[in-house]
């Protein structure tokens, strides 16, 4: 599939032997990476079998840019030739589908560990082997469960030359962003556009366009991007999850943003470069 697409889902290795896979192995939600400078490498086959570690649900992703990769979970270890990070550290210095590639091992890892058990009749689930899909099967009354992505909308309001930036309270101090939520069963996702602005800022907006997607493996998101003009109110922030927001220049917009491999950058990059 060459450079056309560069990810190639399987559950079988497709192209080397062991010692030339890529091993995304994770404590908790900690991604191990050897050191090489200030560059993250991610451990091959050959690495983990010197290090002789215990893989616990390991599973092959397919292949990336034909080196086939896989994820599973370790124990902790101590080395000063490798270290544990989380995804948003690992982001930093590799490519966008670099970060895809690790985001796609921890979600599968996700889907494995959390459904050990049947939640239908608690017997033990298996992942299933026919097909390329990657349901987990009860091995007593063959309920199936499949990888779960919660949908959420991440929007750019413009007001003329300007962009709605708030302030979560979770975000570090002096940080704002453009506005994200879930959406709800049974909700296209420009209706949860509107509620969303509306719920958490107070302000009414229209022509929302489509913007973009990016997997968000925090735990299990998949951000939909879009754009949204205003269209009336005034802004009145929700204080339970805005606690500011305001109307920002592109100046002001270009001053307080910081690149990263998150969408909401990208939106922000938009709309400073527009």
């Amino acid at each position: 599939m060459g450079e056309y697409i560069k990810f190639e889902p399987s559950k079988e290795p497709l192209y080397g032997e062991y010692k030339k896979w890529n091993m995304y192995l994770f404590h908790k939600d900690k991604l191990l990476v050897k050191i090489d400078g200030d560059k993250f490498i991610i451990p091959n086959g050959d690495d983990i079998k010197r290090l002789k570690l215990d893989v616990y649900h390991l599973q092959c992703l397919g292949a990336y840019e034909k080196t086939d990769c896989y994820s599973g979970e370790i124990e902790e270890i101590k080395d000063d030739e490798y270290k544990f990070i989380d995804l948003r550290t690992y982001s930093k210095n590799i490519s966008h589908d670099e970060f895809l590639v690790g985001a796609k091992a921890l979600l599968l890892l996700d889907h494995v560990r959390n459904n050990q058990k049947c939640g239908v009749c608690g017997t033990k689930m298996i992942m299933k082997v026919s097909g390329n899909d990657r349901a987990m099967i009860c091995t007593n009354c063959d309920n199936m469960v499949w990888p779960k992505t919660a949908p959420a909308i991440i929007v750019a309001v413009t007001k003329e030359d300007k962009i709605l930036l708030a302030h979560n309270k979770m975000f570090p101090e002096g940080t704002y962003s453009v506005l994200a939520g879930f959406v709800e069963m049974g909700e296209t996702f420009e209706d949860c556009v509107k509620r969303e602005v509306f719920e958490e800022v107070g302000i009414k907006v229209h022509n929302i366009k489509y913007f973009g997607s990016q997997p968000w493996p925090f735990p299990n998101s998949m951000m939909i991007g879009f754009t949204a003009e205003y269209l009336e109110g005034e802004i009145k922030v929700d204080n339970e999850e805005i606690v500011d927001a305001k109307w920002f220049s592109k100046e002001e917009a270009r001053k307080i943003s910081r690149k990263s491999i998150s969408i909401s950058s990208d939106l922000v990059e938009w709309f400073v470069n527009r």
